[in-house]
């Protein structure tokens, strides 16, 4: 007679497939809390609907990560919850027993009230929280972006007047706790108490912060341990110095009105700079040592068509001190490798450059060909990615209301979905111009190995740079290709098509 082990699993008694397969049930609560502690705190709750077993696992997750509904602008949906948000926040906090410490917070919230905002993070920060990430909203100004060079109407480095008193001073407690090694604020006013003591915060990131007593300097000033700085559209910022021996990485998004920087570590090994082209004269970044800095990541918001090469000056001197810089990232407007002749001349001296990303539009063949200057002195280089983007949208007329997704009422770099290019060129995709066809890259040649294209659409000026690329690359391994969503139906077709231009039979494309 044939044992359960040998029927079909359909035929295995119900109890016997129980027992069996649930098998994530039978880890221990530690381990069990742990996958919790990846989810929102209401999928978190949820689970304890599943069995017995998991009725009270939720209880033990060391984690809060609420979002009020009231960010995601739809008023019906509001109106219809059961449960006000700033209860729900208050029992989630309460929910922890003494034996559950809360580790990591993390709120998206709506105007919350100031003494029940401070009683949570009073609560939090004794409790002993590592993690700290408060994103407030208040109206549909407050997730707008601050770059004078974006395409929203109106667009401005500042913020609004009308917003200048609206948005929550900072609470105090979060200036003193002993535990916290990560803190993100995003819409606060920064308010300081009279010392600010952080001896274990490792990452700082600030987003939209008022500074307008200029108190961001005394806060870098109490974390001696900071290793992971960011400061994204905080217009109040003037000059700046971080002084953490321990600073890894730097990252300034959008702070226009910003002057001078100075990172005294060592250490730093990342940084990332996106903004306009600084004063011709001004020394902008000071770095104590520029040889020890890997990577660099470079968005530059404004046209350069305006600009002469004295102008690009600040941002190839920087390049250019880096000398052991192995990645490398250009996000130039008005096309991908814009001035490819000025930065040509700074990658000559970039031995150790093994990794090089290019971002931007593709409007006719001057911009591919600029791309293939610009790899003539790499001549070490392994990857190249590309990130094509199509015409930029026009101003944008409608401001929306909605904070609950990063990208809501932001100008972006991507470019909207069902866009057409209107270059004025028309270029079938085998022929490409014969200054092009001629031209040599020796990296292609003898070293790059993996080349990545992003949201590659079929246009005929993305073909004619892929084409460009494949038949010189004889020491290609990997061309792997992200497709745009209209072109994934026709993959097949897209992946004979460039498998179709390669020199090296050996290269293998990808296409996902």
């Amino acid at each position: 007679m044939a044992s359960d082990s040998d029927l079909p699993t359909k035929m295995v008694p119900s109890r016997r497939r129980r027992k069996v397969g649930d098998r994530l049930s039978a880890l221990p609560d530690n381990a069990l809390e742990r996958v919790l502690s990846h989810l929102a705190s209401g999928e978190a709750v949820r689970s304890s609907l599943l069995s017995r077993r998991w009725r009270r696992v939720h209880e033990g997750v060391p984690v809060v990560d609420l979002v009020d509904p009231k960010t995601s602008g739809r008023r019906g949906y509001i109106n219809n919850l059961r449960v006000c948000f700033d209860h729900t926040v208050t029992s989630a906090i309460i929910s922890k027993g003494a034996d559950t410490p809360i580790r990591t917070f993390r709120l998206q919230a709506f105007r919350p009230p100031y003494n029940l905002l401070d009683q949570w993070i009073a609560t939090i920060t004794t409790s002993g929280v590592e993690e700290l990430d408060v994103k407030l909203g208040y109206n549909q100004s407050s997730n707008h972006t601050l770059c004078p060079f974006g395409t929203s109407r109106g667009a401005s480095a500042d913020f609004n007047q009308s917003d200048m008193n609206l948005y929550t001073n900072t609470h105090h407690h979060i200036f003193g706790c002993p535990t916290l090694r990560r803190l993100r604020l995003t819409n606060w006013t920064l308010d300081l108490p009279a010392s600010v003591h952080m001896a274990s915060l490792d990452t700082l990131c600030l987003t939209r912060i008022m500074d307008a007593q200029g108190e961001l300097q005394q806060l870098i000033s109490g974390c001696p341990s900071l290793a992971h700085f960011t400061l994204e559209q905080c217009p109040s910022i003037r000059d700046i110095a971080v002084t953490s021996p321990c600073l890894r990485t730097f990252t300034m998004i959008c702070c226009h009105n910003a002057s001078s920087v100075e990172l005294h570590s060592t250490y730093v090994q990342s940084l990332h700079y996106k903004g306009g082209i600084p004063p011709r004269d001004s020394p902008f970044f000071t770095i104590t040592n520029y040889e020890g800095i890997k990577a660099v990541k470079i968005e530059i918001c404004e046209e350069l068509s305006s600009k002469v090469p004295q102008d690009i000056a600040p941002i190839t001197r920087l390049i250019s001190q880096c000398e052991k810089l192995a990645y490398l990232h250009l996000s130039l407007r008005p096309s991908m490798a814009y001035c490819s002749s000025n930065f040509t001349s700074v990658l000559r001296g970039l031995d150790s450059l093994t990794h090089l990303s290019l971002q931007g539009c593709l409007p006719n063949h001057h911009a591919v060909r600029s791309v293939s200057t610009l790899l003539l002195n790499t001549k070490y280089l392994e990857e190249l990615s590309l990130f094509p983007l199509g015409p930029e949208p026009p101003k944008e007329k409608k401001q929306t209301w909605e904070m609950g997704d990063d990208d809501a009422g932001t100008d972006s770099d991507d470019e909207p979905e069902d866009s057409i290019v209107t270059d004025g060129v028309e270029y079938s995709s085998g022929r490409m111009p014969k200054s092009l066809w001629r031209t040599y890259v020796e990296c292609l040649e003898y070293n790059l190995k993996r080349i990545n294209v992003a949201n590659y659409k079929g246009r005929p000026l993305e073909k004619m740079l892929a084409r460009f690329l494949l038949s010189r690359a004889s020491a290609l391994e990997e061309f792997s290709v992200t497709l745009a969503a209209g072109l994934y139906p026709h993959k097949t077709k897209t992946t004979k098509e460039l498998t179709s231009w390669r020199w090296n039979r050996h290269t293998k494309v990808n296409c996902n």
